[in-house]
């Protein structure tokens, strides 16, 4: 299966650099951009018309129009506010350069976090990479990639998401989006002032803006997949849920996570967290909360300096571990979106989903770096006395948290330290990750909607974390977006053919559902996903296209009475 697959991809390889035409390409030199360009493309929308560049990968051709807005500024008095549509412009857009990433701020070093220079409250822009044949008509499959982080960071700028690969080997229109984070994207008052899920509806309005738009670009409409990863996949979950994305997308592509993982509404400890920021920065006190004055305190916080604001947040938290996330209770999700799920109340649409070996070892880092290190470096020793510290915080929120520590711990031996650290990682990775993704994935399939399970098993060769994370979060997104085959020098071959085929199942799905076609003569045998039948696919490259069951099938079982599934 892999010679045939890395076959099939050196195929579409030669085909690509052969029939690229001669272009004259310059370099862009704005800071932080890589990108080579050239010619100069225009799109024609209801809104005006868009210029973008026509880019070159490889020596083939793709075409990029970057920072395309796609709402009001919310800055000023539209601070902490749904976003407002744009008006129609007069002159050419320029969508030449990467926009802004939206406000964000850590002491750690995320990989999926931008520490580039460039960050603004102005940062409501999506990015479109197209194939260079691609023009109104040509009615592509799209892919609408929702980044993760933690709700907290990343942006569509980051190199990582560079969706030329995709839209050149594939042929698919990849639209990659910022939305609001942290404080301004979620702060709430459980009022108008400051309703809450604010980044949700920009990502709702990004949706409408595609569908609206992209058939100017050569897209197909009655094609996008919202795609996203950790984060970005809880937020597409809960988009598969809300009654304001009826009709806006026909597939879902969930990579590590789901809005299953939320069974508890997010308002009250949102609006603690509101008031705790308020009172840092001397706009609530004990006695003039924002639970009693929300106007005046919401109006206080939109005249702070949003640095301020997010560097006075992050304090609370140094290492991101708490922050304000989606809440139910409004138009966009009105109901408890776990019980929505349980009910059959969810937009019926094919989904791929799956999950990584090790979902939880970088969370364990993260919460305990000065203990671990942060990337892992520093391979301390976990006995169970510590394990058990560690997991208390993982099932603090469980009936009998001591129940599911000995779940995890009470076959190990005492002084097998790799172990225990191992079973502790893997207990963080079920309850966030592994599971609430198995339990979507089961109650979709019951409303007879094909889902499609993965397991990612690859480490990658450039991974800057220690060898006992394993597959740690968000190593898989590499893959998807293609960077090995843009950037083969820093992976080895048989990391990029891996990369040609999880991109090509991916660009499969989002064409028709149906992500087993590798190439014209191949197939892979990949079962649809269910409770009573739950196969998964392995991808890796060693074995790419074995079939598995479960994952974690035992661990997710005895988790169910907590999640209600």
């Amino acid at each position: 299966m892999k010679i045939l697959a890395l076959a099939c991809f050196i195929g579409v390889l030669w085909k690509a650099l052969g029939t690229s035409p001669e272009v004259n390409t310059t370099l862009d030199e704005t800071e932080g951009s890589n990108i080579l360009k050239f010619d100069a493309v225009q799109v024609k929308t209801p809104l005006g018309e868009i210029e973008g560049v026509m880019s070159q990968l490889n020596g083939a051709p793709v075409k990029m129009f970057l920072g395309i807005p796609y709402a009001t500024p919310p800055v000023g008095s539209l601070r902490f506010l749904k976003p407002n549509p744009l008006e129609p412009w007069n002159d050419a857009l320029q969508a030449k350069n990467q926009p802004p990433a939206c406000m964000q701020y850590t002491e750690g070093p995320f990989p999926w976090y931008d520490d580039m220079p460039g960050k603004s409250e102005d940062c409501l822009y999506l990015n479109i990479y197209a194939p260079f044949f691609a023009t109104e008509g040509s009615k592509l499959a799209v892919l609408f990639w929702i980044h993760g982080g933690g709700y907290t960071l990343g942006s569509n700028r980051m190199d990582v998401y560079d969706g030329r690969p995709l839209a050149e080997r594939e042929g698919v229109i990849v639209v990659t989006v910022n939305y609001r984070m942290g404080l301004f994207g979620f702060l709430t008052s459980n009022t108008d002032d400051a309703p809450g899920n604010m980044g949700m509806y920009d990502l709702v309005m990004a949706l409408q803006w595609v569908n609206d738009n992209i058939e100017y670009f050569g897209g197909d409409k009655a094609r996008i997949t919202i795609i996203g990863e950790s984060a970005g996949s809880s937020a597409a979950s809960a988009l598969c849920v809300s009654p304001l994305t009826t009709g806006l997308f026909s597939r879902a592509i969930l990579q590590s996570a789901s809005i299953t993982k939320h069974i508890y509404n997010k308002l009250d400890s949102n609006l603690r967290l509101a008031e705790r920021l308020a009172e840092a920065v001397d706009c609530a006190t004990k006695n003039f909360t924002i639970y009693d004055n929300p106007t005046e305190v919401v109006q206080c916080l939109r005249e702070k300096n949003a640095t301020h604001l997010m560097k006075t947040l992050t304090s609370f938290f140094p290492l991101y571990t708490g922050s304000f996330s989606p809440q139910y209770g409004d138009s966009l999700l009105p109901n408890n979106a776990v019980e929505d799920i349980l009910n059959g109340s969810v937009h019926n649409v094919p989904i791929l989903t799956g999950a990584l070996t090790d979902e939880g070892s970088f969370f364990i880092t993260m919460l305990y770096a000065n203990e671990l290190g942060f990337f892992g470096e520093k391979d301390t020793q976990v006995n169970k006395t510590f394990a058990t510290t560690m997991l208390q915080l993982a099932f603090g929120n469980f009936t009998d948290p001591q129940k599911y520590i000995d779940f995890y711990l009470k076959d190990v031996p005492d002084d097998d330290y790799d172990l225990i650290r191992k079973q502790v990682h893997t207990a963080y990775g079920d309850t966030i990750i592994t599971c609430p993704t198995v339990y979507f994935a089961e109650k979709y399939a019951e409303r007879n909607n094909d889902v499609y399970f993965y397991f990612f098993n690859h480490r990658p060769s450039n991974t800057p974390w220690a060898e006992w994370l394993g597959v740690a979060h968000f190593e898989e997104v590499q893959f998807v977006f293609g960077r090995p085959v843009r950037v083969p020098e820093d992976y080895n071959t048989a990391e990029v053919a891996l990369s040609a085929q999880v991109m090509k199942l991916w660009a499969n799905f989002a064409k028709d559902g149906h992500p087993g076609k590798l190439c014209s003569d191949l197939y892979l045998n990949w079962p649809k996903y269910s409770k009573e039948n739950p196969t998964y696919l392995n991808m890796d490259t060693e074995n790419f296209g074995s079939l598995g069951t479960g994952p974690a099938q035992e661990n997710c079982n005895f988790l169910r009475s907590y999640y209600g599934f």
